[in-house]
């Protein structure tokens, strides 16, 4: 395992990096087209930086921080968010399909233009989570608290959520329709 590395007020593009870190700190530094798919993580904290154009697919970013920090542009497919911490997290135009976000806590957090088909978010804790335009397909949320959660402008076909998560979620006609077939109620 590499020792330590910090990548503090740095520019880094057109990288694949095949590292296993025991300990990884971006900070205050711009990645471009940086591709992470073989490296593992013991400890990684990224803060006030940004991302683009960047690959997270299929990795264990589980446990993992998150601060003040936009992703553009990338992928997370398959990416295991589990107990993570993200605060003013913004995703932007990047896939998490199939991503579990299981006991993670968001606060403050966005996705804009997101791809999140079949992601998990199990137990997750969040406050003043935002969703804006992105595909909810085939979600699972269970043991979730969504209450004040907009998401009017998402797709939710196939959504799996269980009845509590629902209460006080910000939904419009149709998805309160679709919605409705959790409660087992007969609409005629």
């Amino acid at each position: 395992m590499t020792k330590i590395e910090n990548y503090k007020n740095q520019t880094i593009e057109d990288t694949e990096i095949n590292e296993n870190f025991e300990e990884l700190e971006i900070t205050n530094s711009t990645l471009n087209k940086v591709d992470f798919q073989n490296t593992t993580f013991n400890y990684l904290e990224i803060n006030n930086s940004k991302i683009k154009n960047s690959v997270f697919a299929n990795i264990n970013l589980a446990n993992q921080s998150f601060y003040k920090t936009t992703f553009e542009n990338s992928s997370f497919l398959g990416t295991n968010f589990s107990n993570a911490f993200l605060k003013e997290v913004e995703f932007i135009d990047c896939n998490l399909s199939y991503a579990t976000f299981s006991m993670a806590e968001l606060d403050k957090v966005t996705f804009k233009n997101c791809n999140l088909k079949e992601a998990s978010f199990y137990k997750m804790n969040q406050k003043k989570l935002q969703f804006e335009n992105c595909n909810l397909e085939g979600i699972d949320v269970f043991e979730t608290n969504l209450e004040k959660i907009d998401i009017r402008t998402c797709n939710i076909n196939h959504i799996k959520i269980d009845i509590p998560s629902m209460k006080g979620l910000i939904v419009n006609e149709t998805q309160a329709l679709a919605l409705a077939k959790f409660l087992q109620i007969t609409i005629e």
